[in-house]
């Protein structure tokens, strides 16, 4: 079964979502040791995904509420944060939902930025890492390959797509309100991650006199050596922010790479009397809150970013293919829960024509037991060919249940890996892994969790109940 956890800035704003996922790229492995400890590894594979405006863990999972549980601490562990405050923060969803919204996500339709070009990049990324490790199933790469396949088609065939509109082009613009001009002028970039990599050539892109980077870890000069930048060193940081037009934060790496002293001192320093943007892209903020006071500086924080406006026209194109990416998606888990009684089926043949060849070998020779096996051969794809088609179309109707049961009927084929059988023989619904199950809206973790301590208290309260009468009952037999 498909399901997904998330936190993202449309639930819980920017600060809850900087607080929840401090420590994230410590969650894979913490997800790989709770599943390992766990009696039951309810968790078949997870993919993660910890953006600057989410954190995602999607998971193929055996065991719904016990996976639940799992990623729930996993988060609670690197975040540091009380399990019980995480379990709010957490929204949960399972199945097509689960799908549908991995789809928008990567063509970028649930960004701040409407279809933003570094999503697909970091989504692609998440699932890479996530297949390197072992770490995903056959559900989980259908899901990544079928969204990353329909956000590249978003991307050609709409103006949503085609505009490649990044959260850095967008902040850029807004620096024009105050008209800042970057053609020819120094600009600062600190940090040498994703974001800095489509800053880099925005500001390229713009005709920037000279760019300057700044890493905090200590990776300027590898980064500005294949981006057509000049490294900073620490003790310089100062003196190029006195001569910076733009400066963009997007380090991220949890500490304030400029303060307030060093700002004020460098505004000291500086030669005109133009106000210094400064365009804050980090989850974790690289400029300290106070030098946002200061005067003389424009900050342009992550929540101030939207979208430039799109045809709705366009959206509802891109929304048509996503909602076909989903449906083909979904078609193609249907078919694979009939996979299992296939192989079956075509091993069960397989075996009767080894049989019949080796029989012909013990009585007439090689040259005879070949001829068979070429005639049975045949004889096998031609046979096979149309219950496979049948399989295939039964199964995107959702009857694949009606091929498991003939498979099971007729042939007599162990389908045990599909079909379990009752007591009396009857093949039941089949139980392959697809997104099929619980439908159920996006809750939050403890919501969900709340609600099943109330079941279960209310179903032992009928079950001591309905002993109490059977009790009484035995007293008047």
């Amino acid at each position: 079964m498909l399901i997904a956890l998330r936190a993202t800035h449309d639930n819980l704003g920017l600060d809850g979502l900087e607080r929840v996922t401090r420590g994230s790229v410590q969650l894979d492995e913490q997800l790989a040791a709770l599943n390992e400890g766990h009696p039951e590894q309810p968790l078949t594979g997870w993919v993660c995904l910890a953006t600057c405006n989410r954190l995602e863990i999607y998971a193929d999972v055996d065991l719904f509420h016990d996976a639940i549980d799992l990623v729930t601490r996993a988060v609670h562990h690197t975040s540091g944060l009380p399990r019980e405050e995480v379990a709010r923060m957490l929204v949960v969803d399972a199945g097509i939902i689960s799908a549908r919204h991995m789809y928008e996500v990567a063509a970028g339709m649930n960004s701040q930025v409407l279809g933003e070009a570094e999503i697909t990049g970091q989504v692609r990324a998440s699932f890479t890492n996530a297949l390197a490790a072992g770490h995903t199933t056959t559900l989980l790469n259908d899901l990544f390959q079928g969204a990353l396949r329909t956000a590249k088609q978003v991307t050609s065939k709409t103006k949503v797509g085609a505009a490649g509109r990044s959260s850095v082009a967008v902040a850029l613009d807004s620096a024009h309100l105050f008209r800042t001009e970057l053609e020819g002028r120094d600009a600062l970039l600190i940090g040498t991650g994703a974001m800095a990599r489509v800053a880099s050539a925005e500001l390229h892109l713009r005709g920037v006199g000279s760019l300057h980077v700044f890493s905090p870890s200590g990776r300027a000069e590898q980064f500005a050596d294949s981006h057509g930048a000049l490294p900073v060193a620490p003790e310089n940081l100062e003196a190029t922010l006195a001569k910076a037009t733009v400066v963009i934060a997007a380090s991220g790496g949890g500490t304030h790479s400029i303060d307030a002293p060093m700002l004020a001192r460098a505004l000291e320093q500086r030669a005109t009397s133009e106000d210094l943007v400064m365009l804050d892209l980090a989850l974790h903020s690289d400029i300290e809150p106070a030098a946002a006071t200061l005067p003389g500086v424009r900050v342009i924080p992550l929540e101030s970013i939207r979208a430039g406006e799109s045809g709705h026209g366009e959206i509802t194109r891109a929304r048509e293919l996503i909602d076909t990416g989903v449906v083909r998606f979904e078609e193609r888990q249907q078919i694979r829960a009939v996979d299992p009684a296939v192989s079956a089926l075509r091993r069960s043949v397989k075996e009767m024509i080894v049989l019949e060849v080796d029989e012909v070998r013990r009585t007439s020779g090689e040259a005879a037991a070949e001829q068979v096996q070429r005639s049975l051969g045949r004889v096998y794809n031609k046979f096979l060919h149309s219950p496979m088609v049948r399989a295939q179309e039964l199964a995107k109707t959702g009857q694949a249940h009606q091929f498991l049961e003939a498979v099971h009927t007729i042939f007599g084929v162990d389908v045990s890996g599909t079909l379990s059988v009752d007591g009396t023989g009857a093949p039941s619904e089949p139980t392959a892994p697809t997104t099929d199950g619980l439908e159920r809206p996006p809750m939050t973790v403890a919501t969900m969790e709340n609600m099943r301590r109330e079941l279960d208290a209310t179903q032992a309260a009928e079950a001591r109940q309905a002993a109490q009468s059977t009790t009484q009952g035995d007293q008047y037999v």
